[in-house]
């Protein structure tokens, strides 16, 4: 059995409630993964800017994290789908090498589509990682209820 810890970046609060219910669920360790400077959540310019960032491949500082890696062999990693894509920090955490030898399962939490943020989160993965699974929970804050149960029995299928 490995042992998982949750790593999630979210900008509106869906990631964030589907890892700490998967994180009470199955007593998971859970830990937000956070940029030096973030986006504002608020008014239209948070689509442009983070999209823009997405093309760019901008890869942002991030706050050093509280969790002790080498304590955990299995991370669960959720974000949310930006221009149909991985988000920023995301690309920051999987690519920097932060992440070394973990088996990866990565959740992300859309409005639309997941577009390439599979494909993204695989070949950021395969750089220091293994890329173990996948889910993408459409709609969390209209359908939090069902979708957080789909979040659920995945992750049981990973920890």
């Amino acid at each position: 059995m490995s042992k998982a810890l949750i790593l999630f970046y979210s900008f509106e609060g869906s990631t964030r409630k589907i890892a700490e219910f998967i994180s009470s669920e199955l007593n998971v360790p859970c830990e937000e993964i956070k940029p030096v400077k973030d986006l504002k959540s608020k008014g239209f310019s948070k689509y442009i800017m983070g999209g823009g960032q997405v093309i760019m491949g901008a890869k942002p500082e991030l706050m050093p994290l509280k969790s002790n890696l080498d304590d955990y062999d299995t991370i669960l990693l959720g974000s949310p789908v930006w221009a149909g894509n991985i988000t920023p920090a995301i690309k920051s955490i999987l690519e920097s090498g932060i992440l070394k030898n973990k088996r990866i399962a990565y959740f992300c939490c859309h409005r639309g589509s997941s577009g390439k943020s599979e494909a993204k989160a695989r070949e950021a993965t395969d750089i220091y990682n293994e890329f173990v699974s996948f889910i993408e929970l459409s709609g969390v804050k209209d359908n939090y209820e069902s979708l957080k149960l789909d979040a659920l029995n995945w992750a049981k299928t990973i920890v």
